[in-house]
């Protein structure tokens, strides 16, 4: 058994706020799992290639809620993708592989959060290496993590690069280089390095999570030496060039519609554990780009073509925009759903914008974008 330490406050592991999760594996062979869908699953899901999230699987007479990682690493080990549920139900899929590979040793990883159904995470060989959680803190701690916190199978850790902070201006703003650590505790994919720059001011961390600014951890047969070599040695000059040139280039240029509507469309879906939160943030968020709709007279911009909304401005630039996502990522989101806010984050760095360079100078300097006393000093 191991346990994660899940924050829930985005501070730095084990400080106030912080709760237990235990994470357990368990030995099953295939054709011992049973997968059904939740009560209530809508048969009309048919016909639709979206992941089965609300299928249960029961694991030696334990059901368990059924998350993304765990679909992903079934995908990957029997080589089949969630467009097969377009036409067979999760329960159907089972059954057809298990009369192949009925007798296939698995290692299913169930996490036990401090409140509701348990849930299953990956499963792998029973022989592959795991790093655990206990490998990561001990690592964490041993190395001055500036933060750590659990969520979906995974431990992610932010440090200060071998070089140091290298404290940096951009426009009026003031960055400090880190790097954050992803490792998957319940045996599915490698371990990954992100680059990414706090903003001083108010404590915020953008990381790059885009292929662009990450480099993999090589497996090995001693996983923990290899991620200590990892944290003891990486320091990536032209990664942390690129994510401030591209920090420098978001100042000069005009938001676009398009990227403002799927940071909004990302923040709705954010949870966060008061929902009068996200419509605080998002009251700021109409604030901050000049409330979209009213000013071009249209009750849905999804009605706009999507050509079209790369080419008319809001009232911002991209780098505001960044600047709110990392805000509501750092600030409001739970640690675990933060994750997608990073990720827009370095998708939308890692690509060219769509009216860079239109702004004539970079935004006058501004603290906190969250008016509405979310974005607390960490």
């Amino acid at each position: 058994m191991v346990e994660a330490t899940h924050d829930a406050g985005g501070r730095d592991e084990g400080g106030e706020g912080s709760r237990r999760v235990r994470v357990e594996p368990r030995l099953t062979t295939l054709g011992r799992l049973r997968v059904t869908a939740a009560p209530g699953e809508s048969e009309g899901r048919r016909g639709e290639s979206t992941l089965p999230a609300r299928a249960l699987v029961d694991i030696g007479g334990e059901p368990c809620r059924v998350s993304a990682r765990f679909w992903k690493s079934v995908f990957a080990r029997y080589r089949f993708g969630s467009s097969t549920f377009r036409y067979y139900r999760p329960e159907e899929v089972f059954q057809r592989i298990c009369e192949v590979s009925r007798d296939d040793a698995l290692r299913v990883m169930v996490e036990y959060p401090r409140k509701g159904p348990p849930v299953a995470l990956a499963v792998s060989k029973p022989s592959d290496r795991l790093i655990t959680i206990d490998d990561v803190r001990d690592l964490a701690r041993s190395h001055g993590a500036r933060q750590s916190h659990y969520g979906d199978g995974v431990v992610s850790c932010t440090f200060t690069p071998r070089s140091g902070e290298q404290a940096l201006a951009i426009g009026g703003d003031q960055f400090a280089n880190r790097f954050t650590l992803d490792v998957p505790i319940d045996g599915y994919g490698g371990s990954r390095i992100h680059v990414a720059l706090l903003r001083l001011i108010c404590a915020n961390g953008a990381v790059g999570y885009h292929k662009a600014f990450c480099s993999e951890v090589p497996a090995s047969k001693s996983p923990r030496h290899t991620l200590q070599r990892a944290i003891e040695c990486f320091d990536h000059a032209d990664g942390f060039a690129a994510i401030r040139e591209r920090f420098l280039a978001s100042q000069s240029s005009w938001a676009s519609v398009r990227e403002a509507h799927t940071l909004y469309r990302q923040l709705v879906r954010t949870k966060v554990s008061d929902p009068r939160r996200t419509t605080r943030a998002l009251e700021d968020f109409d604030r901050l780009t000049g409330r979209i709709q009213e000013f071009y007279g249209l009750t849905n911009l999804d009605t706009l073509p999507v050509r079209r909304q790369r080419l008319l401005p809001v009232k911002c630039r991209v780098y505001d925009l960044i600047n709110f996502a990392s805000e509501v990522a750092t600030h409001v989101a739970e640690p675990a759903e933060s994750r997608p806010l990073q990720s827009w984050i370095g998708s939308t760095l890692a690509e060219e914008f769509d009216l860079e360079g239109t702004a004539d100078h970079a935004p006058e300097f501004a603290d906190l974008l969250l008016r509405s006393g979310e974005a607390g000093v960490s």
